[in-house]
């Protein structure tokens, strides 16, 4: 599985591709702004998504979720289910608050609205499988920054690697101080779903550099 990380939009979201280069198929991850650019992106990497996923639902995450589903209108949008509502609730992801900041809304080519719609086509739950050629996804629900938020792990690859949203960062942790954040939830969530990975595997967050488990495990001030 091939990774392609794009720092996007002036809140410097990091959208991810995933590619299967054999099959030509993956993931979109979190496309925040700059809808265009990860629309070429996606065509230089050979890559027609299959899925368009966003680990939770706040404007600097969803942001491009119209251009890259108007470019690839096959593609499932897909957001976890208790954060379903916000994608078109300009109050509850923020938009209404942070559109400019964020680099979002019609000027940017992100969206039509400063809702930042469309709506989900499919709701993630707990241990659901996303699969795109030989490569596939597991859905994990992280609460926490938001109660909706999810995480991807691609458990087939070695190492293992997570896809964590603003659960988890490098020496971090996400906000619980937005609507529905919730600092228990956020805790437990990083207790049971990212230590008990591995050492060795890849943390992609959505802001920053990646990280590994080993390393937040012995050095991030939050967990320890």
């Amino acid at each position: 599985m091939k990774v392609v990380r794009l720092e996007v939009g002036p809140l410097a979201c990091n959208a991810y591709l995933l590619v299967d280069e054999a099959a030509g198929a993956g993931v979109v991850i979190d496309p925040g702004a700059e809808g265009g650019r990860i629309v070429r992106e996606c065509k230089a990497n050979g890559l027609a998504p299959m899925f368009i996923v966003n680990t939770h639902a706040h404007v600097d995450h969803i942001g491009a979720n119209a251009a890259v589903k108007e470019a690839f209108p096959e593609a499932q949008l897909c957001v976890g289910r208790r954060d379903a509502d916000r994608l078109t609730d300009p109050a509850g992801n923020l938009a209404a608050a942070l559109a400019e900041a964020a680099g979002c809304g019609p000027t940017a080519g992100c969206g039509p609205t400063v809702g930042c719609g469309p709506s989900a086509d499919l709701l993630l739950e707990e241990g659901q499988t996303l699969r795109f050629g030989a490569c596939a996804l597991k859905v994990l629900e992280t609460p926490g920054h938001t109660p909706g938020s999810v995480c991807l792990l691609a458990e087939r690859e070695a190492p293992q690697q997570l896809f964590c949203g603003d659960l988890l960062f490098r020496m971090g942790v996400g906000r619980t101080d937005l609507p529905g954040g919730d600092w228990t939830e956020l805790m437990q969530s990083i207790r049971d779903k990212v230590l008990s990975l591995p050492d060795d595997a890849v943390l992609w967050p959505g802001h920053g550099p990646a990280t590994s488990v080993g390393r937040e495990r012995r050095g991030n001030p939050f967990l320890a």
